[in-house]
């Protein structure tokens, strides 16, 4: 488990039941099949600063996540690219790593490592989620 800066927590949990964890995703908390660490760390970043600037494209945090991370402006289209799927997901949570175990504990739900990607695939995602922005 990451902050990875001030409000924004991620870790990595292996999700068996997908409809289980459907009912609790939404703004502060987003569920999502991230390449690695550092793309989803980057587009929760990138999320948290288009609504900190006004210039975000969805409605909640949650779904700004899945825009940024999916290179996309069609939720529809994110959530089939990057969405929860069974198996390892990152969690994200815009909010405090206190509060993200207290809901990891609720959940029932395990950390495992996160992966981290090399770094020429750490910067084709940043090109990808920084593309939401211009577009």
């Amino acid at each position: 488990m990451e902050e990875v800066v001030p409000g924004v927590v991620v870790t990595a949990v292996y999700v068996d039941e997908v409809e289980k964890l459907m009912p609790h995703l939404g703004s502060e908390l987003q569920a999502v099949n991230g390449p690695c660490f550092e793309a989803v760390a980057h587009s929760a970043i990138l999320a948290k600063r288009s609504f900190e600037r006004g210039t975000n494209r969805a409605k909640t945090l949650g779904g700004e996540l899945l825009l940024r991370l999916a290179g996309s402006l069609q939720i529809r289209e994110a959530i089939k690219k990057v969405g929860l799927r069974k198996g390892v997901n990152y969690l994200v949570f815009f909010g405090s790593k206190k509060e993200l175990k207290e809901i990891l504990e609720k959940l029932g739900l395990k950390e495992v490592p996160m992966q981290n990607c090399d770094p020429e695939r750490a910067k084709k995602h940043f090109e990808i989620s920084a593309l939401v922005e211009a577009l």
